[in-house]
């Protein structure tokens, strides 16, 4: 009588992958947003490798996207709204590299 299964390789390797994949916890999306009655806000989005801090292509519409998401569940800019300042920060609490904030500063029109 054997004392020992044999392992299954395969089993090894599909175990090993839930692993790997379950240990990734890098959110894209970590951003803050803060706003006053007067209609100015603050909304500040944390760059990573998927979301460069560029502001040209992708990343850059999904953070307007995120922010108009922000504006509609507050309630606030329902006409419309204007980025006064926008700048790259770098993120409190990281290793110093490729994270960074954009933080956009507006208005509600």
């Amino acid at each position: 009588m054997a004392m020992f299964r044999r392992i299954d390789p395969v089993r090894t390797l599909a175990f090993a992958g839930l692993v790997l994949v379950g240990g990734c916890n890098d959110p894209v999306r970590v951003d803050s947003f803060v706003s006053d009655p007067s209609g100015a806000f603050v909304y500040t989005a944390q760059t990573n490798t998927v979301m460069t801090p560029n502001d040209d292509g992708e990343a850059e519409r999904i953070r307007f996207d995120w922010l108009a998401q922000q504006l509609s569940d507050h309630g606030i800019c329902g006409a419309g709204y204007v980025i006064e300042i926008r700048r790259l920060v770098d993120a409190p609490d990281t290793p110093p590299g490729n994270a960074h904030e954009v933080v956009y500063t507006g208005r509600c029109l």
